[in-house]
């Protein structure tokens, strides 16, 4: 399958935003221009996981049995846990240091077991834990270890009913979060502060997937361009006042319909060979080390901007500076990283899920695709 070479780019640039968006909380940026272009870079978040429903769902062909199911998963698991194991457990040992009064943090760490134990097993974020402890950034993976597990059923329903019940399971759900939010409720795109960031997931990994399964019909390129310059003078430019939070960025079902239309034009922008500057060489080289960035930023910036003297960053170049020199420490870190144990392990737990996959025969669920699929 032919990889997108705008998207292998812009997951890195995502990882990268993530890590400026956390670490401008550790030191302030004061400007607010700045500070308000740092803020949109939430929505990376939710583009993550449209690009993780598209890219699972770009394959056509899956076959499903138990045993499939199972070495599906664990390829799954095998890219994001050792290195999301390896980074917790650091988080863990310093709660553990703490509690023993070997360490005196100004901000104490999380000190449940329970908490503990569901981050561990990546299901923290499924009601059955606590978001913002140990790796705070982790409430997505456990998000996406459940799309990982629905990802059969999902394509089963594709595949039968044809995409666009996907369409309408995702319509109601945003129609579900407009009609909750009336209500006083919490936005979709923040209800990973009420501990259960899976709902946040589930309409943006279904778009991915509609994306990916529906019909391509070519657009005007000229269309495209202009789609594309107005999304991003919208997501630099555009910073709504009034909002039900007090961060100056789109939320809920404007947010989420926002995003979709810039990554439904991205997407054609990239099948119809129309050049981005994501498709640069540099971008592309540099994606293989965004999931080392995305987990390992967290503990980075605990130890770099805690060593850095008090008086550092009280201005708007300093704080940038800073920020931009932390975000780099964590590249080299995921770079070492990938090199010496998450490419190394992951293909080798790989190798041993693959042989073990195939060593015997499985009842498989096997479905035909409709004629035509939305």
């Amino acid at each position: 399958m032919k990889r997108l070479s705008d998207f292998d780019g812009m997951r890195f640039l995502l990882c990268i935003g993530i890590a400026l968006f956390h670490y401008s909380f550790r030191i302030s940026v004061k400007n607010d221009a700045i500070q308000n272009v740092i803020l949109t870079f939430a929505y990376f978040t939710d583009i993550f996981f449209i690009v993780s429903g598209l890219f699972l769902g770009r394959r056509r062909n899956y076959v499903w049995g138990a045993r499939h199911y199972a070495g599906f998963v664990g390829r799954r698991l095998a890219r994001i846990y050792p290195l999301h194991a390896v980074v917790f457990s650091c988080f863990a040992l310093i709660s553990v240091l703490t509690a023993w009064g070997m360490l005196h943090p100004s901000t104490q760490p999380n000190m449940s077991w329970w908490t503990g134990f569901a981050q561990l097993l990546l299901i923290h974020n499924w009601g059955m834990g606590q978001t913002f402890s140990y790796n705070y950034v982790s409430w997505s993976l456990s998000a996406l270890f459940m799309m990982y597990l629905c990802f059969p059923l999902f394509d089963l329903l594709c595949k039968r009913l044809g995409g666009w019940l996907l369409v309408i399971i995702v319509a109601a759900i945003i129609g579900g979060d407009y009609l909750a939010r009336l209500l006083g409720a919490s936005s979709l795109t923040r209800i990973q502060f009420a501990d259960v960031g899976v709902f946040r997931a589930l309409p943006s990994f279904l778009f991915g997937m509609w994306l990916a399964r529906r019909e391509q019909s070519a657009l005007p390129k000229w269309l495209i361009k202009i789609a594309l310059a107005a999304c991003m003078i919208v997501f630099l430019f555009y910073h709504p006042s009034g909002s039900d939070t007090d961060t100056a960025t789109l939320e809920g079902p404007k947010r989420l319909l926002f995003l979709y239309f810039c990554m439904y034009m991205l997407y054609a922008a990239s099948t119809q060979q129309l050049y981005t500057p994501l498709r640069w060489s540099g971008f592309v080289q540099l994606a293989r080390y965004s999931f080392g960035i995305f987990i390992l930023h967290p503990l980075i910036g605990l130890f770099f901007f805690n060593a850095l003297p008090k008086s550092w960053g009280q201005n708007t170049l300093e704080a940038v500076l800073l920020i931009g020199a932390g975000v780099l420490v964590s590249i080299g870190a995921a770079i070492v990283a990938y090199h010496f144990f998450e490419n190394p392990v992951n293909r080798w737990l790989v190798a041993k899920i693959n042989a073990w996959e195939n060593r015997t025969p499985d009842i498989v669920v096997e479905t035909a695709s409709p004629t035509q699929s939305a």
